[in-house]
């Protein structure tokens, strides 16, 4: 086990980048989170003059209750905010992976922010499988 794997929540899909993608807003919208943003790094490092051959995207998700909390926590925690998941290709599959709010949120050693990140992210893992 690499030492990603346990800060990472990934699954394989068969559906296209776009399918996934527009899927997966649809459910986190189910769930309560809402995506900021999406940042393609292929187009991104293009327009750099970068080749990078991946179709990779990140979005940016967020509940707005969820940040309010932890920020009244701890203003820090800013700091790592919003939510992230990468979508891109991977052996001709599209892989989904978030980066665990659990994981994130232990970092700063509060324990309302443990909670906290073990309470969005079954939500954000039940959204990532339903896309799947």
């Amino acid at each position: 086990m690499h030492k990603i794997d346990s800060f990472e929540y990934s699954v394989m899909t068969n559906k296209d980048i776009s399918t996934t993608v527009r899927d997966l807003t649809d459910h986190l919208k189910e769930k309560g989170f809402g995506v900021l943003g999406t940042l393609d790094f292929t187009s991104l490092l293009k327009n750099k003059g970068i080749q990078f051959d991946k179709n990779y995207r990140l979005l940016e998700v967020c509940n707005p209750i969820a940040a309010k909390r932890a920020l009244d926590t701890d203003i820090r925690v800013g700091l790592l905010l919003p939510c992230t998941i990468a979508v891109y290709e991977e052996d001709g599959k599209t892989r989904i992976s978030l980066l665990k709010p659990s994981s994130l949120l232990s970092l700063i050693g509060n324990e309302e922010l443990n909670k906290l990140g073990n309470d969005i992210e079954p939500r954000l893992k039940e959204a990532i499988d339903e896309t799947r």
